[in-house]
């Protein structure tokens, strides 16, 4: 009995360890142009954590994390991301749904970094992220007119 408790509480205690923390960016700036490229991973890391857990406006780790990537796509030498009326349109003034938008954008490019895509292209692709991460109503985040009729499109 005592070895299953140990286990149940290490077991625990190492959960909590790898939950997400990104308070220390907060106050990482990044300056120099060589900056950007080694903050891709911390990136990559911030975005996917905003599309595996659910929408919560009151999460200082999802807000730190939404600035953190902002940051890097203002000033990424390596990639250049357009927002024009598409991406307006699509998160219809709610800037909870347009940093998931850039957010969206970020992993595109990250994800795919041997491929020249174009905006057409990232932009499509982060679009299909934010429809699914908008039909999962376990995510809790409220679609614009826009995604919800993508959202039937794809039912």
């Amino acid at each position: 009995m005592k070895k299953l408790i140990t286990i149940i509480v290490l077991t625990l205690c190492t959960s909590v360890t790898f939950a997400q923390d990104f308070s220390d960016l907060a106050n990482q700036k990044l300056k120099k142009v060589d900056s950007y490229k080694p903050a891709e991973t911390k990136v990559l890391e911030c975005v996917n954590y905003l599309f595996e857990t659910p929408f919560d406006k009151n999460d200082l780790n999802r807000a730190v994390a939404q600035a953190y990537i902002i940051q890097w796509m203002t000033g990424t030498p390596d990639h250049s991301f357009a927002l024009d009326s598409n991406a307006m349109e699509l998160t219809k003034g709610s800037t909870d749904l347009f940093a998931l938008f850039m957010a969206a954008m970020t992993k595109v490019v990250l994800e795919q970094p041997n491929q020249k895509l174009s905006n057409e292209a990232i932009y499509k692709q982060a679009e299909a992220l934010l429809v699914s991460y908008c039909s999962d109503s376990n995510n809790k985040l409220k679609p614009s007119k826009k995604i919800k009729k993508l959202i039937k499109a794809t039912e």
